[in-house]
């Protein structure tokens, strides 16, 4: 099938005067957008809409704790998590009716998302989450102060030094959201309730300031503090929805493709990417972990390099 490019960064005042790009449009130059300037175009959006969801999900929070004052009750938050609908498959299909704490939301959100996935690969990790949104602003944190606080950048060095022999176990260890994913939707089959409820970070995060204090705020708070060090640590190792996604996604027709006629191998593209994919050094960027935040878009200095193409999920991959 013949992949047809769709052009996400080209625009003029995105290029320099230094060299007039050749008729191929390959080589020509993007600036590198820096502070608030970095918030227009692709990453704007998507830090709008994220945004957006978590505004949503922050209401509901506040209305549940207001509404546990009064004695009245709310629509929970918990609603809107996707992951509820995958939990429940079994015993929806073979009785009809939901485990406890799922919602008919939960199953329309889980179908949703897996579309989405079909479609756009990632975009919900990358784009809605409000999860993987709160590792970014904690990620984004830890780098603000790092560029402005000397000793604070030598001590991150330092500790990045001291782990790199554990580099090794990065490739392993994200096999593991792919065992919590087994174990959650297994658990619900066999004892009819939601076995992750409790370590669940997300769930975690609904409940805080309700009194109910369980191992899914440790999880919560590891996550976190996580972010201060490496980017989505939850997303990278342990999250089953992501999981689940990545497997849907691997069937997608959308992908990044690298030109390597107009690759320069700067190697910002997998610098910057969150998830680690080694971008620069693929054909056509299909692995399941990819978010399609397209920060390695906003990386790539040079247009064309980078773009996504509709095709069959085949071929050089990363």
């Amino acid at each position: 099938m013949t992949s047809s490019p769709i052009t996400l960064i080209d625009t003029p005042e995105r290029r320099t005067t230094r060299a007039k790009p050749p008729a191929t449009g390959f080589g020509s130059i993007r600036r590198a957008r820096r502070g608030l300037a970095a918030l227009k175009g692709i990453q704007g959006a998507r830090r709008a809409v994220q945004l957006l969801v978590l505004a949503i999900v922050g209401n509901l929070i506040v209305a549940k704790w207001l509404s546990a004052e009064a004695g009245g009750t709310v629509t929970s938050a918990e609603a809107l998590c996707p992951f509820g609908g995958l939990e429940t498959l079994y015993t929806f299909v073979t009785t009809g009716t939901y485990v406890p704490h799922v919602h008919e939301a939960n199953v329309v959100l889980a179908v949703a998302v897996l579309v989405l996935a079909l479609l756009a690969r990632g975009a919900f990790c990358g784009w809605i989450c409000p999860l993987g949104f709160m590792q970014d602003i904690v990620a984004g944190a830890s780098a603000f102060v790092r560029r402005r606080v000397p000793a604070a950048h030598r001590a991150m060095r330092a500790i990045h030094r001291a782990a790199a022999p554990l580099a090794f176990l990065d490739r392993p260890l994200r096999l593991l959201k792919y065992a919590v994913l087994a174990w959650a939707i297994g658990g619900a089959a066999v004892f009819g309730v939601m076995v992750f409820r409790d370590v669940d970070p997300w769930n975690a995060l609904l409940e805080v300031g309700t009194g109910s204090v369980g191992f899914g705020l440790v999880v919560l708070v590891l996550t976190l503090v996580g972010s201060l060090f490496t980017d989505r640590p939850w997303c990278n190792y342990a999250c089953p929805l992501g999981a689940a996604n990545g497997l849907v996604a691997k069937l997608s027709p959308v992908r990044l493709e690298r030109s390597a006629a107009a690759c320069v191998d700067c190697n910002l593209c997998s610098r910057s990417c969150p998830m680690k994919i080694d971008v620069a050094k693929a054909t056509k960027v299909t692995s399941p972990d990819c978010i399609g935040c397209l920060e390695c878009v906003e990386a790539c200095p040079r247009v064309g390099a980078l773009e996504l193409h509709v095709g069959l999920p085949i071929g050089g991959r990363a």
